[in-house]
């Protein structure tokens, strides 16, 4: 029957809806703060300069303003408009999305709205990768997505979602090669690979994922020199599209040295909370979630379901590689949940036998009310302005008339001052009030108060 061959369709465009209903209420309508000026800015530069990361100091430069401490760092990269430190160092593949929205001078709420079109793209790729590879995990995996606080707690501009996009496309193309033995498919995941590549930083995970998969497959893929050699030329030509000053200014060097310096010097690089705080959060904030991805691990080793064994290997090489990530922002989740919002889907759904048997179908209910139910009280209690600070910065500024003077103010509301008043002069301060030499050697007119604890 006709209808029939569109239910799957039927079926997305319902979980689409209750996934819109559920993350939109979360889209705060405050000012762009921090990362989002940042990137807003550096949207604003246009695709030019950041395919080409122009401008942008050399590696030697960087270095050297590295060693003379932070506040040299900072200060000197944003006196020199580095695109690629208003990118916060990430490729520019988000930027290019980001772009439009920059010209269109959207409202900040806006904006982040149309940015939202990243995860309902996610959402098909899991729900239609799901219904390619094995699918009766279809709902499952798309449900997990839909309502994990990973996901609909990232409202804000960030490349993060691309990312887990990028990240799920490559990895499903990747099953879907070690499942038919195409090579077609596995240049697919290149392509893919070289696209998160050109996102964020953490995608070196995708790649040694790819590049052991491809060892393990050897035998069955016929690997041989050619092989390997157009494989890596279909990875270089992606990043040299996409990406091009990545390989000829060696741009993602930078962005790794970044991490390195973050982790190396400072106590919480990416937050002030600990590694229990981190995950308690993380767990308590999606307990359903959690416990249906641990019980498909358990399956999966059981089972020895080794069909699916890329996504275990991709989130166990990432969840090591951002083990100092310790914040409670969900957006950092995003790296590995999608991940493994997709393993339960393909693992844990097949073990439950034919779905017409009334205990399978009472866990899949369950499954369902409890993942739904817990990601509406989720959007229900969370706040949907968060950071009321940057609203009232603003204000003061306007009221006072100094859109163009010299002012002073803390490191964290430099990047929204810069990028709503580019005519002001700015001057960063890092701790609770400016020292003597800040305050002497800056003719500020006026001086913001840090925030309180």
């Amino acid at each position: 029957m006709p209808w029939m061959a569109s239910l799957p369709h039927i079926r997305f465009g319902l979980l689409l809806a209750l996934f819109l209903l559920l993350i939109v209420r979360n889209v705060s309508s405050e000012p762009y703060v921090y990362d989002e000026a940042d990137y807003m800015y550096a949207a604003s530069l246009g695709f030019f300069a950041n395919w080409t990361d122009t401008p942008s100091i050399s590696i030697s430069d960087f270095a050297q303003a590295r060693d003379n401490g932070r506040q040299s760092l900072s200060q000197r990269i944003r006196r020199t408009g580095d695109v690629l430190f208003y990118r916060h160092f990430h490729g520019p593949l988000f930027l290019y999305l980001l772009i439009p929205v920059a010209h269109l001078r959207l409202s900040e709420r806006a904006g982040r709205i149309a940015t939202l079109a990243i995860p309902a793209a996610s959402l098909a790729i899991v729900y239609f990768g799901c219904l390619w590879l094995a699918p009766r995990g279809a709902i499952l995996a798309a449900l997990l997505f839909l309502s994990s606080y990973s996901v609909i707690g990232s409202t804000e501009l960030a490349p993060h979602q691309l990312f887990a996009l990028c990240s799920l496309a490559s990895l499903i193309l990747l099953l879907k090669a070690i499942a038919s033995g195409k090579r077609r498919y596995w240049y697919g995941s290149i392509v893919a690979g070289g696209l998160a590549f050109c996102t964020l930083e953490v995608a070196a995970a995708l790649l040694i994922t790819l590049a052991i998969c491809c060892f393990f497959e050897r035998e069955r893929w016929r690997v041989d020199g050619a092989f390997a050699a157009k494989s890596f030329a279909l990875f270089l030509a992606t990043v040299l599209v996409v990406w091009p000053a990545a390989l000829f200014r060696l741009s993602f060097l930078k962005a790794y040295a970044v991490m390195v310096y973050l982790t190396a010097t400072r106590e919480f690089p990416w937050g002030s909370a600990s590694f229990i705080e981190t995950w308690r959060s993380r767990i308590l904030h999606s307990p359903f979630e959690w416990v249906l991805i641990v019980a498909s691990v358990i399956v999966w080793v059981a089972n020895r379901r080794r069909n699916v064994y890329p996504i275990g290997l991709f989130a166990a090489l990432v969840l090591m590689g951002t083990v100092r990530v310790l914040t409670n922002t969900p957006r950092y989740s995003l790296a590995f949940m999608p991940a493994l919002d997709l393993l339960a889907g393909l693992a844990l759904v097949p073990s439950f036998g034919p779905l017409r048997r009334p205990a399978s179908l009472a866990v899949v209910t369950l499954a369902v009310v409890g993942l739904y139910g817990n990601a509406c009280y989720q959007a229900v209690h969370q706040p949907h302005n968060p950071n009321p600070r940057s609203a009232a910065v603003l204000t003061y500024i306007h009221q006072n008339e100094l859109e163009n003077k010299a002012v002073l103010a803390p490191q964290a509301d430099l990047p929204t001052l810069h990028y709503y008043f580019p005519g002001m002069r700015l001057r960063a301060y890092f701790g609770r009030e400016p020292s003597e030499s800040e305050r002497s050697d800056f003719a500020a007119n006026a001086i913001i108060a840090a925030a309180e604890p």
